[in-house]
């Protein structure tokens, strides 16, 4: 018993290979792949999801702005009408203001 070899390249590379099935059968590369790529994934997920948030906001925000803009541009013109301007449409200023506003914001 005292002729031991040492081990080679290859019979050290065969021990490895058992022991990564042993580990196989018992927790599976499925679940180990899963458990190293969950966090980067749901780090990715909060972000494009932030992402999305972001830019549904900005672009209401948007919208918002531009339905406010078309607003005051037209009651400053409905403003800019005489009492007799509006007699001359017989048109009534409140009922003016309240169908832009119908319009624009629905």
């Amino acid at each position: 018993m005292t002729g031991h070899a040492p081990l080679t390249g290859y019979a050290l590379s065969a021990m490895v290979h058992c022991n990564t099935l042993f580990l196989q059968r018992i927790i599976t590369m499925s679940c180990c792949v899963s458990i190293r790529e969950e966090q980067p994934a749901a780090t990715m997920r909060r972000r494009r999801n932030l992402a999305m948030i972001l830019d549904n906001l900005m672009s209401r925000a948007r919208t918002s702005i531009a339905k406010r803009r078309q607003y005051n541009r037209l009651i400053a013109e409905i403003d800019s009408f005489s009492s007799r301007d509006l007699a001359d449409m017989r048109a009534d200023r409140s009922e003016m203001l309240y169908q832009v506003h119908k319009q624009i914001y629905g």
